[in-house]
Parts: structure tokens; sequence; C-alpha cells
């Protein structure tokens, strides 16, 4: 594939690789550039002064997850937010960092191809975040890039969701799974016991169902937002030069 770029939309850590880890791998070792952009980075309510600490815990374990997957360079966009009202109030202020405010905007990275939370999400702040990221991703006239292809990742909590949409676009992971593997061994604060559905195990298992539905191991699923398949065409057309030139 020909040297490109990614922006993934990740609204708090973790969900970069819970959401889409194995993809993020693939496609940095493919030879694209991966740029994750944090929303917010709050620490987890422990009812007391340990929130501070979990917190910058939960930053240091977003870095060493990013290293992990082959992550070209990441951004909080805002830092030590309270996750109960942060993301609510901050709409217009997210639209506009992703757009052309933050370091990894849309503008300045000008991805091919943008990673955002799925519509149906279970959580309120994926889907406040999904409707920030979507707006982001519009047609803004001349001067401003529009990505190729949006698609929306699902978190584990959303095969809970009144909403769930149908995953339309499948990736096989395989090859690189073992990096989604060891970023998600970097969240001690996120993953829980089996047979929760943040457990490592459960994890596996359904990236394992979405690969056997197209008879691999492991893949992710997408849903599909935008498609422009001249994307689709100049990446197979870069990889027939690779194939020639090796």
């Amino acid at each position: 594939m020909a040297r490109g770029s990614v922006l993934v939309i990740a609204p708090h850590p973790d969900d970069e690789t819970f959401g889409c880890g194995g993809t993020i791998a693939t496609l940095a070792a493919s030879g694209m550039d991966v740029y994750v952009e944090l929303v917010v980075q709050h620490g987890i309510n422990t009812g007391g002064p340990a929130t501070a600490q979990v917190a910058a815990n939960r930053g240091m374990e977003f870095a060493l997850a990013c290293g992990k997957l082959g992550v070209s360079d990441f951004h909080v966009m805002i830092e030590e937010g309270d996750h109960r009202d942060t993301l609510h109030t901050q709409a217009a202020r997210m639209v506009e960092s992703i757009e052309y405010g933050s370091p990894l905007s849309i503008d300045r990275v000008r991805p091919q191809l943008v990673l955002l939370p799925a519509r149906g999400a279970f959580h309120q702040d994926h889907q406040v975040v999904h409707q920030a990221a979507f707006a982001a991703c519009r047609h803004r006239g001349a001067g401003h890039h529009t990505p190729a292809v949006i698609l929306g990742y699902q978190c584990p909590e959303d095969s809970w969701s009144s909403q769930i949409e149908q995953a339309t676009a499948t990736l096989d992971v395989t090859e690189h799974y073992g990096q989604k593997q060891a970023a998600v061994a970097c969240y001690q604060h996120q993953t829980k016991p089996d047979p929760h559905l943040r457990s490592r195990t459960a994890i596996e298992r359904a990236d394992a169902v979405q690969g056997a539905a197209i008879g691999v191991p492991y893949a992710e699923s997408f849903v599909t937002y935008r498609t422009d398949l001249r994307f689709i065409a100049e990446a197979a057309e870069a990889r027939e030069l690779v194939c020639e030139n090796t």
C-alpha cells in the first residue's frame, strides 16, 4: 500500500486499541502513517484522591499501547477532563479541533482514512465523539481536506447497544494480532476479569468471531460511512508497484 495516513479518533484511552488495534497495527505495518487523536484523558472515578494518579497512569498506558501498535504520533485534545460532562459540553470545540485545530487535525494530517466510534455506540460519550468527528469529516470546500474513507469501529460494550449498526467492512488482522494483544495488556486499569466484555479473553473471542466470518483467525469489522473507490483503486495500484519492485 502506498504510504498515506490514517486518523483514529478515540474518545478515551483504550478505545483505539480495543476497537481497532489490530487494524492500526496492520495499516502501520503496511507503510501507512497512523495517527491517534485522543479526545479526553480522564481518571477513573475512584471516589478519592487516587483518581488523579489513575489519570496519569492511563496516560502512560495509552502511550505504551500506541507504541505497541506502531502509531506514528498521538495527541490528547483535553487533559484530565471530567468524563461525566466534558464531552457533552465541548462538542463545538471537538469539531474544530478535529477539523483544523489539533496538531493531528484532518487539515494537517490529510488522512485518506478516518476511523471513528460507530454511531450506535453504547456509551453516550462515544456517541458525542462520533457526532463531532462525523461532522468534521464532511466536505468543507476548497482549501480543506476531505477523507476518502470513513469507517466506524465498535468497542466491547457496543454489543449491548440498542442501536447497534451492521458492520459492512472487515479487515484480516491475523498477521499483526500479537501487537493488539500486547497493546491490550498495557491497559491494566481498563481490562476486566473474564467473562467481562473488556477481558482479554472476551476481546480475542470477539475478534475471532469476526475472523471466522471471512475464514481467518482474527479480524476487525467496521460500519461504512463513506467509501471513495478511488482510495481502493490507488491502494491496489500501489500494491502492484510494490510487488514489481520486490
